[in-house]
């Protein structure tokens, strides 16, 4: 709801506190004895200034879930749905010419910004393919060209790919099992991406930084996880 008054038109400023994912508007202190001896009174509200902040919706008028592809996108055009099949296949496919082709048109097309709620849906998917590592390297591959696509705004979707690029570097992996898999490149690319994150999208998340430092600090310290959970945690703060 809109606030009237005849005070700054800047939008209200909001903190939050540490204890949790909550916000409250911030109190400005007052000087009650300038504002009564004031001369210039105000003659109206002043013009209304209105922040627009998008989210998806199912059917049932519910937030859909953070990076689940959203059901209520279902206006995507013909080519728009070919080109995010073309994409995935050629990515996850066979031929690397034509994943190095795709990745690139992903990291530099201008007109995609509708299907950024499914890429990140994919690239979602690691936990499912921990046992390949050359499929968790291509996902990989779509979240950094997301992220370096300069006409995409990642949003809220930065905490989901954060989330997918600090699986890979953290967790033991079925991968990891097999001594010959050299799941040790996989994690330093994945330290790599999560700081280029941080430092391109870290301004779009509240209290991004504490956030992954802590997870990492967690990981590094915890004598239960394996060499290779504390290796991730260890390139992570590098």
């Amino acid at each position: 709801q809109a606030v009237c008054g005849y005070g700054s038109q800047d939008a209200l400023p909001f903190r939050a506190i540490k204890e949790g994912e909550l916000y409250f508007q911030e109190d400005r202190e007052v000087n009650l004895v300038e504002l009564a001896l004031a001369t210039n009174i105000p003659k109206g509200c002043a013009e209304t200034a209105v922040r627009v902040h998008v989210s998806y919706l199912d059917g049932k008028g519910n937030l859909e879930p953070q990076g689940a592809v959203p059901s209520a996108v279902s206006t995507l055009t013909d080519d728009l749905l070919k080109y995010y099949q073309h994409v995935t296949r050629a990515v996850l496919g066979d031929d690397p010419q034509l994943m190095k082709v795709a990745l690139q048109d992903l990291q530099t097309n201008s007109k995609i910004s509708a299907l950024l709620p499914y890429f990140v849906y994919v690239v979602s998917g690691v936990k499912s393919v921990s046992h390949d590592l050359e499929q968790l390297n291509r996902l990989l591959h779509i979240a950094r060209s997301l992220i370096q696509n300069p006409f995409l705004c990642l949003g809220s979707y930065v905490r989901s790919l954060i989330a997918s690029v600090m699986y890979c570097a953290l967790e033991p992996l079925a991968a990891s099992i097999n001594p010959l898999n050299d799941h040790w490149t996989l994690r330093d690319y994945a330290a790599m991406l999560l700081s280029r994150i941080f430092w391109t999208h870290g301004d779009l998340v509240s209290g991004l930084y504490h956030q992954i430092l802590l997870s990492l600090q967690k990981v590094l310290a915890d004598p239960v996880r394996p060499l290779c959970s504390h290796y991730g945690a260890v390139v992570g703060l590098h």
